[in-house]
């Protein structure tokens, strides 16, 4: 198994897409308060 460290500050410069496909930095989403990311694997 692979394991990748990555710091906030980098974490903060990706993006994700939100429900309209439009791409928001990771960054904006703990700017004015704390915010907790969940990431969900699909299969199939």
């Amino acid at each position: 198994m692979v394991q990748y460290q990555i710091s906030v500050e980098e974490f903060g410069s990706l993006s994700a897409y939100d429900d309209r496909d439009e791409a928001v930095k990771l960054s904006t989403l703990w700017q004015k308060e704390t915010a907790v990311l969940v990431f969900v694997r699909h299969f199939g």
